[in-house]
């Protein structure tokens, strides 16, 4: 049996720290909770704020209010005009990482691209088929 320690680096501010689930040191563990406790409770009093007034309203900065929504930290079924950012666009997106649009759009080039690989493949067999006889 191995007595090592396991040490990570903190995702948050880098510290080095006894390794644990949520991949933070105790202080920012502990500031997450707050933000979140804090985010809660403001979304209990007014649950039609979006992204920008919450940020605003909770001095809290926008891109960790949209990682907490992201880990599924905030819960969006509760919150009509909370939403996450689609990775592509970065248009309102409920669930994933990238809205039906640009989803849609992607799976579309990466057809027409399998298409056209397959039509220089069957030229290039076409071809040397020819080219033997």
């Amino acid at each position: 049996m191995s007595n090592e320690l396991k040490v990570a680096h903190c995702n948050s501010c880098g510290k080095i720290f006894q390794m644990n689930m949520r991949g933070l040191c105790a202080n920012c563990s502990a500031e997450e909770d707050t933000y979140i406790k804090a985010l809660e409770k403001l979304l209990m009093r007014n649950r039609q704020l979006n992204v920008k007034e919450l940020a605003e309203t909770a001095d809290i900065p926008r891109e960790k209010i949209l990682s907490f929504i992201r880990r599924g930290k905030i819960k969006l079924f509760d919150y009509p005009n909370l939403a996450d950012e689609c990775d592509v666009c970065a248009g309102p997106i409920r669930r994933g990482t990238m809205c039906s649009k640009c989803s849609t759009r992607i799976q579309d080039e990466i057809a027409h691209e399998l298409e056209q690989e397959r039509l220089m493949k069957e030229r290039i067999r076409a071809s040397s088929y020819f080219s033997k006889n």
